[in-house]
């Protein structure tokens, strides 16, 4: 008898399954696509127009980076940087292995818009206050997770949408602390 070897998974499609196949139920389910859907944007924008309303020029500045940050980085990669990579969704691919939780993207997948949006937000933000920094960078990792989750991203397109959200919110959070002449430095 001669036994048949099961095809190599990639260590990206056995996170995919190990992520992706934790339980679902309907609650969770909703919850998980709710942070998703902040990450996507809303979230990060209502938490930066709430410190500028709340924290004068230093809010201000921490709301211009961070949302400037989240457009730029899902702009770049939501167009030229997915254009460039066209990949499949895990639910084309492995419909019958895949669990998706609402409405399939009709996008390509790599890498994860809403997962760079969310660390280009989180790195600007705690350029600004870092002592929030692990809650931002956990928020941020936390809609990663869900997009995978979700059956929408595989692991490496949300590693990669975080790194380049990251470098994106770097570059945000340098923009907004440069100053024009003659003005003031803003406290800390």
């Amino acid at each position: 008898m001669k036994l048949r070897r099961r095809p190599r998974q990639t260590l990206d499609r056995r996170l995919f399954g190990a992520i992706n196949r934790l339980p679902h139920t309907k609650y969770l389910d909703e919850q998980i696509s709710l942070l998703s859907d902040l990450g996507k944007g809303v979230g990060w924008t209502a938490g930066g127009a709430w410190l500028a309303l709340r924290d004068g020029s230093r809010g201000q500045r921490a709301a211009a980076a961070s949302v400037g940050g989240l457009l730029a980085a899902v702009a770049l990669v939501q167009g030229p940087v997915k254009a460039s990579f066209p990949r499949n969704r895990p639910s084309f691919r492995h419909q019958k292995v895949a669990v998706v939780v609402g409405e399939q993207p009709l996008d390509t997948s790599f890498p994860s818009g809403h997962t760079a949006g969310s660390f280009a937000a989180a790195v600007a933000l705690s350029s600004v206050y870092p002592k929030d920094r692990p809650l931002l960078l956990l928020l941020a990792s936390a809609v990663g997770v869900s997009r995978v989750y979700l059956g929408h991203h595989f692991p490496s397109d949300v590693l990669v949408g975080a790194a380049a959200g990251a470098a994106v919110g770097m570059l945000a959070s340098r923009l907004a602390h440069l100053r024009t002449p003659g003005e003031p430095a803003a406290s800390d």
